[in-house]
């Protein structure tokens, strides 16, 4: 089951969270990577949880019961796993996604820290592909074998979601590089498959269409510069995604 069918990452900022969840949003990403461009402290991430609970609530108020609150997703890069659940505890994360270079085993450990803190956490973890302008037809194949034993791996260790993202050499996401979506359809995985890497309003609509995925992550191509979020940009995206989900239903 798909926790989440639009998230938008790396937001750093109140503003751009409330707006986001308006938007219809249905997860938002906190950038826990200290060398990331879009990094939040443990004092800003504080307040834009609070800004998600918030908004939560108010649908609880509301009384629409349809629609479900807005999932908070910590993006952690190989950081030690008492760390990370130290983190995920004090912001009451929802789900958690691993998008460093960790190796499958991490997985146990993070799964009985979460039982242990009693946090019901969605496991996400974020596999990296050649961008399409950097992979030639044959290597287009081999990725496509990589990519297969990989989301493998790691499902047989107990991931919820795999979310597939573009690779450039020292960049962990929010790199703006669009994956070769041709691949996709033929990718094997038992657990749901989330779309990412250099998506923008201006492709989101046929990069649904090509992957047939119903869940998409965007960073850098909702942004009027790195870690700040451009209104526009956001509203349109998450509307434009939402109508590509009815048509592929």
């Amino acid at each position: 089951m798909l926790p989440f069918q639009i998230k938008i990452c790396g937001l750093t900022n109140v503003e751009d969270t409330g707006w986001a969840c308006q938007c219809g949003a249905d997860a938002v990403g906190l950038n826990f990577y200290s060398k990331s461009k879009r990094f939040v402290d443990s004092e800003q991430a504080s307040a834009i949880v609070a800004e998600i609970d918030r908004f939560n609530q108010r649908q609880v108020v509301e009384a629409n019961a349809q629609k479900r609150g807005v999932s908070k997703v910590g993006v952690f890069v190989e950081m030690p796993v008492v760390e990370l659940l130290e983190t995920s505890k004090r912001h009451n994360l929802d789900g958690i996604q691993l998008h460093g270079d960790e190796d499958p085993s991490v997985a146990e450990a993070i799964r009985s820290g979460l039982s242990k803190n009693g946090q019901p956490s969605f496991l996400i973890r974020a596999i990296r592909s050649l961008p399409k302008d950097l992979a030639s037809a044959r290597e287009s194949r081999h990725e496509k074998a990589r990519l297969s034993a990989e989301i493998a791996s790691w499902v047989e260790v107990g991931v919820d979601v795999i979310l597939l993202d573009a690779a450039m050499p020292g960049e962990y996401g929010g790199t703006g590089k669009v994956i070769d979506i041709a691949n996709i359809p033929e990718l094997k995985s038992e657990v749901p498959l989330v779309l990412a890497g250099g998506l923008t309003p201006a492709n989101v609509v046929s990069a649904i269409e090509a992957s047939g995925l119903s869940a998409v992550d965007v960073a850098s191509g909702v942004e009027s510069v790195p870690g700040l979020k451009d209104r526009g940009k956001v509203e349109e995206f998450v509307q434009l995604a939402k109508k590509s989900f009815q048509r592929i239903r």
